[in-house]
């Protein structure tokens, strides 16, 4: 059997290089914002705290699209399927993979995040001066930063999950469905999916409306218990994702 450590390896490497393409192009494209804010008007105060927030967004949801991809790939194709290593170790592999990659890329952010804030302190300091509650001191903030970030990588396990469990799911039943019936789950699937992805953006946006909400102990405590609340779902999709692995999902040659 192939151990756990080669194979993490052999994943991580080629999603790192996805991961450092990403980040590169990010740069690229805020260096070239900040340089046509320089040629037509002039960088304005809080406009590379801004630029690197702005542009965070897009990148997130690339990391997130590319790594799901990655991800994908590893449960139909031959190159990975045939390595003699069990059906489990091989998705909690992969998954912990991307998890890492993923991190790696939020870590980058972060850093990107305090480069322009020390650039634009002063900006900064006056913007969050204005804004903040004074009932809340800075590490009720600080708190309420660090759970939105947990349920940030809680959602993007689940969306991983969710997305595994869909692709396995529509691969298994074309095994055995005819070309009619596959349409019509295929249709279902998508459907279900769509609605989830909705309902998970409403979820957030409800979050992010709520903040000072998050700042009680209740408020905290609910909020853990989503945190949770969605690991736990995203443990019973891995599970079935296993299952259908071991029992229904076959390769597509290379």
């Amino acid at each position: 059997m192939t151990s756990f450590g080669k194979v993490f390896q052999v994943m991580s490497r080629e999603r790192f290089r996805t991961t450092n393409k990403i980040l590169l192009a990010e740069l690229a494209v805020m260096a070239g914002t900040l340089l046509w804010s320089v040629v037509t008007r002039g960088i304005q105060s809080g406009e590379f705290f801004g630029v690197a927030a702005a542009w965070s967004g897009p990148a997130f949801l690339a990391a997130f699209i590319f790594m799901s991809v990655a991800n994908e790939h590893v449960y139909t194709r031959d190159t990975y399927r045939l390595i003699p290593i069990g059906e489990t170790k091989l998705y909690l592999t992969n998954l912990l993979s991307s998890f890492l990659m993923f991190l790696y890329f939020g870590v980058i952010q972060v850093v990107l995040y305090a480069i322009t804030s020390t650039i634009d302190a002063k900006f900064l300091n006056s913007l969050f001066a204005d804004l903040m509650d004074p009932r809340y001191p800075l590490g009720e903030a600080i708190k309420v930063v660090i759970g939105l970030g947990l349920m940030g990588l809680a959602l993007v396990v689940l969306g991983w999950t969710t997305i595994s469990l869909v692709h396995l799911v529509v691969s298994a039943t074309n095994n055995f469905l005819p070309n009619v019936s596959r349409r019509a789950i295929d249709t279902v699937l998508y459907i279900i999916v769509i609605y989830l992805v909705v309902r998970v953006a409403a979820f957030m946006m409800h979050e992010f409306n709520n903040l000072s909400d998050m700042m009680s102990a209740s408020g905290q405590t609910l909020f853990g218990m989503n945190i949770v609340g969605f690991l736990v779902i995203a443990a019973i999709e891995a599970v079935i994702n296993v299952v259908l692995l071991k029992k229904w999902v076959e390769t597509i040659p290379n």
